[in-house]
């Protein structure tokens, strides 16, 4: 799960594209912090950039391994961008 020290920088919204489940290396559609429905791990994802790859898991550390489920990733921290 994503840390934050100061919550006034969160906004919860009830939107559907925090229930979509994505493949590995799917282009990200938004830019954000993603999780890894097998093991967990989190990875910052951009815009247009692919989604980690699925052996992505293994190359965390000895001790982050997938739990044998198929690896997909879900957005759990959408990145607001502000152009201007």
């Amino acid at each position: 799960m994503p840390n934050y020290k100061n919550g006034n920088f969160f906004h919860q919204i009830d939107n559907s594209v925090f229930d979509k489940y994505h493949r590995p290396g799917q282009i990200t559609a938004v830019s954000g912090v993603y999780r890894c429905r097998s093991c967990g791990f989190e990875a910052t994802c951009v815009m247009g950039k692919p989604l980690p790859p699925e052996n992505h898991c293994q190359s965390h550390s000895p001790s982050w391994r997938c739990a044998g489920g198929i690896v997909s990733w879900q957005l759990v921290a959408a990145a607001v961008h502000v152009s201007g």
